[in-house]
């Protein structure tokens, strides 16, 4: 199959989160609530898609942190997502403003 004929078969399609809130919940429930562990980790064991995982698996895993990450004291974030609902937004720019304004 060519590329451009695999491009025109895509079927994803993108929602707002309000068109997303509209959706009906086809869940069942009743029937996830009735599972048991063992239904669970039988499902799950069961799966090709989900290898299982042990000590051995996890041996040499290593945790990559992103390049820009920054802590920030927790009193300071605390206080930022109670003022604004676009808490990191608002730090960034109060982290911009500093830098220009002692920008040499």
């Amino acid at each position: 199959m060519k590329q451009t004929e695999m491009k025109e078969q895509n079927t994803s399609v993108k929602y707002t989160r309000s068109e997303i809130d509209t959706l009906p919940d086809e869940t069942d429930w009743e029937r996830v609530d009735a599972l048991t562990d063992e239904d669970i980790n039988a499902a799950a064991s069961s799966d090709p898609d989900d290898s299982p995982t042990d000590a051995d698996f996890w041996k040499d895993a290593t945790v990559v942190m992103p390049e820009n990450m920054v802590i920030v004291d927790a009193d300071l974030l605390a206080w930022f997502k109670v003022h604004t609902s676009d808490y990191e937004t608002q730090i960034n720019a109060v982290l911009r403003s500093h830098v220009e304004a002692n920008d040499s």
